[in-house]
């Protein structure tokens, strides 16, 4: 195995999937890279002259500061190999992951197990890459909290 690529927002979900990522990459001596997409809308790129860029590495100084800090703050968590990459691009998640799984042998994502009126709303990033990944796909739920599971007496 070359390179895991893993999907990274800040969700439970996505953490779930990070260390799973990180575990696997540990145990196959696989490169991890970890990629997070957030599609800016058209009003906030061409404020700050993004609007020609559509999918791009985002900077450092023209990302959200905060959300950005979060992400990377998850990705220590990890504690990641010093091979491994943390990247940001401004692109639509689901189309980023599927063209970067043109070139991994392995793509990992976490589902938000969104169902209903939130599945129409917000899409499937999961769904979609398992539709179109050219690489195999793990789907990481979140992780269960102790209070998510009922004790029958």
């Amino acid at each position: 195995m070359s390179e895991i690529v893993v999907g990274l927002d800040v969700s439970p979900a996505s953490q779930a999937a990070l260390a799973w990522a990180a575990n696997q990459a540990r145990t196959t001596g696989a490169e991890l890279r970890a990629v997070h997409a957030l599609l800016l809308p058209a009003t906030m790129l061409a404020s700050v002259g993004w609007l020609s860029v559509p999918t791009s590495t985002m900077g450092a100084d023209k990302a959200e500061a905060a959300y950005r800090s979060a992400v990377t703050a998850m990705w220590e968590m990890a504690q990641p190999e010093p091979s491994w990459r943390l990247e940001f691009y401004n692109a639509d998640p689901g189309e980023l992951l599927v063209a970067e799984s043109t070139h991994a042998a392995l793509l990992v994502i976490g589902t938000r197990e969104h169902v209903g009126w939130g599945r129409i709303l917000h899409g499937s990033i999961s769904h979609f890459c398992l539709s179109h990944a050219i690489c195999p796909v793990v789907v990481v739920p979140r992780a269960a909290s102790p209070d998510s599971h009922t004790r029958g007496n």
